[in-house]
């Protein structure tokens, strides 16, 4: 069984849909569940992935895969990339609320982490170490040298991780209660320099 990180493609966006649901502790869910009624929150959020042109394109992210199966995945961009996004039309206004944190703590001049999540047999295998090593790889590539991401105070186990990668904690804000979301307390901004 031989392990590789590739680009995503098309046929990866349900499992990047998980990706940003698992890796943003509910706050995915915050913004598009009912959206488009009858559909599955899942569903509606793969739509983000075909937008091309725009940050959260399939284009922007890649997978681990061992023998054909997709283990998990990173999505990640440079930051100023995301004054050009166009509007999402399925995010209503009333919902950006709970954005703000995150809005607040912006990853100024980053190759920025949008998401990064395995599926539950993948965990505990080094994988997510060889998806943020290839982001880190990503990043010089394109000759950024800081790495951003936000992550939850109480998601303990990526905390402790990102910690152990280098990353340190450069702000954080209260994050904003909804019934979504897994996680209360702060929202932390981390980054490393490369």
């Amino acid at each position: 069984m031989e392990l590789t990180i590739r680009s995503a493609l098309p046929r990866d966006i349900p499992h990047l849909a998980y990706i940003w649901m698992e890796a943003t502790g509910g706050l995915i869910e915050a913004l598009y569940e009912g959206a488009i009624p009858g559909r599955q929150t899942n569903e509606i959020v793969e739509h983000v992935f075909s937008r091309t042109g725009t940050t959260g394109c399939y284009s922007n992210a890649i997978v681990a895969e061992e023998d054909g199966k997709v283990l998990g995945g990173l999505h990640a961009y440079p930051e100023e990339e995301e004054a050009a996004n166009p509007p999402d039309p399925l995010i209503d206004e009333s919902r950006l609320e709970f954005v703000m944190p995150f809005v607040e703590l912006h990853p100024t001049g980053s190759y920025y982490i949008f998401g990064i999540a395995l599926y539950p047999e993948a965990r505990n295998r080094g994988i997510a170490r060889r998806l943020l090593d290839q982001a880190e790889s990503n990043a010089k590539s394109r000759e950024l040298r800081r790495v951003s991401l936000h992550v939850f105070e109480k998601n303990a186990v990526a905390l402790s991780l990102y910690r152990h990668l280098g990353y340190e904690e450069a702000d954080r804000r209260p994050s904003v209660v909804h019934p979504c979301l897994r996680y209360d307390g702060d929202v932390l901004l981390m980054s490393k320099t490369l």
